[in-house]
């Protein structure tokens, strides 16, 4: 290895440190306020306990929220609840946290967050080529200094778990399992407006995802059922609908979601004011964006971890909420520009450009914090998911090579 490549090694890995110092030191920031439950893993913990304390009827009453979270939660500039606003399925998955007090299943379910952060880091280096020549340190810290990351879990949010169905689907992709593929998709359905993009994208290239996906599908409806009843998802899907017009959807607001929906909400009202052309022009651009990708993906001869990556960026971009801890789907794919900063071969000591510059964007996590916490314009982070899209789109398709 020449002292080029060590360098450059060096380099990224003390970018790469640094960042993660900076999600480091946020963490320990709000560490009183995690304490008291400020963070979104409230939301999965006051669920879990309605479904243990019998009141799995009143699970999208706001009022019953409320009430449920001043128990164990002490947020004196909050005037309601956090809303729980994800399928009922999925408030299962937490009913064994209740069993202890909010600070220790905080605790834990962040362990579970990183162990599974960690594993899906390793089943990417042993599975893709792509990542096989990058050093795990390397690895590890890009994973710690992504920020959508750390703030999924200092947020206690369910999208490590997310990342970690998406990178197994993947794997599944690669080695042909398409069905298997398709069922660990529908295992994402508690984010709804993730894995259905997630799972047309990909299927569109592998048809038989869907055989997979359905049954999955209809036993997690089936699940739901039987938690609150026919009824009661009729009251989910009024739920999600109304919280739009509620001050707990203030962090969903346009200026806050880094996709279609936030760039043109937030930049075109100068031009247009009519609320019907801006909503008409939201879905012309996300199907036009959607209908290219698919195209790509259909057509291409692109490997299973290039499609990933597009349909990932992809789903983010048409995405009604799109929120900074949701980006955790795009880890794959900064990984793989990342790997392109470290890479070996003799022949590839001239980096791009475009890949640096994406490199550190996606890394940046000061400006992440910039845009997200300070002056709460997230939205523009749309612009490099964009660039992002455009550059997977229109590069060359090589032949598909299996991992």
């Amino acid at each position: 290895m020449t002292a080029f490549v060590q360098k450059r090694k060096f380099l990224v890995a003390a970018f790469l440190l640094a960042m993660t110092f900076c999600n480091l030191t946020l963490l320990f920031r709000v560490m009183p306020l995690l304490k008291n439950g400020y963070q979104d893993f409230t939301i999965f913990y006051t669920a879990a306990r309605l479904l243990r304390s019998g009141q799995a009827s009143t699970l999208y009453n706001l009022a019953t929220q409320y009430r449920m979270q001043l128990t164990f939660t002490h947020v004196p500039i909050r005037q309601g609840p956090l809303p729980f606003n994800h399928p009922p399925f999925e408030a299962l998955l937490f009913l064994p946290f209740t069993r202890l007090e909010y600070w220790p299943a905080y605790l834990l379910w962040t362990a579970l967050n990183l162990i599974m952060l960690a594993v899906s880091v390793t089943l990417l280096r042993r599975h893709f080529s792509q990542f096989a020549a990058v050093p795990p340190l390397i690895l590890g810290l890009g994973a710690t200094a992504f920020y959508p990351v750390a703030m999924g879990i200092i947020q206690g949010q369910d999208m490590i778990l997310l990342l970690l169905l998406f990178v197994l689907a993947v794997i599944r992709l690669d080695r042909g399992n398409d069905a298997v593929a398709g069922a660990l998709l529908a295992a994402c359905l508690f984010r709804p407006q993730l894995a259905l993009p997630l799972v047309v994208l990909l299927a569109i290239r592998r048809w038989r995802v869907f055989v997979g996906f359905v049954p999955v599908a209809f036993v997690l409806a089936g699940i739901s059922v039987v938690i609150v009843g026919w009824r009661g998802l009729l009251d989910y899907a009024r739920f999600v609908l109304r919280l739009e017009g509620t001050p707990a959807a203030r962090a969903f607001g346009p200026e806050s979601v880094p996709n279609l929906r936030g760039l043109v909400e937030q930049l075109v009202p100068g031009f247009i004011s009519s609320g019907a052309v801006i909503a008409l022009l939201i879905c012309a651009s996300s199907v036009v964006v959607f209908l290219v990708a698919m195209r790509r993906i259909h057509h291409g001869r692109d490997s299973i971890i290039y499609l990933s990556s597009l349909a990932a960026v992809t789903t983010i971009l048409v995405s009604f909420h799109a929120l900074v801890y949701d980006l955790c789907l795009l880890l794959p794919m900064s990984l793989c520009l990342l790997s392109r900063t470290v890479d070996v071969r003799e022949k590839e000591k001239k980096l791009d450009a475009w890949v640096f510059l994406l490199v550190v964007l996606m890394f940046l996590a000061p400006l992440h914090m910039l845009l997200w916490l300070v002056v709460d314009r997230y939205f523009w982070f749309s612009l490099v998911l964009l660039w992002l899209y455009l550059r997977l789109v229109l590069a060359p398709a090589p032949a598909e090579v299996p991992a």
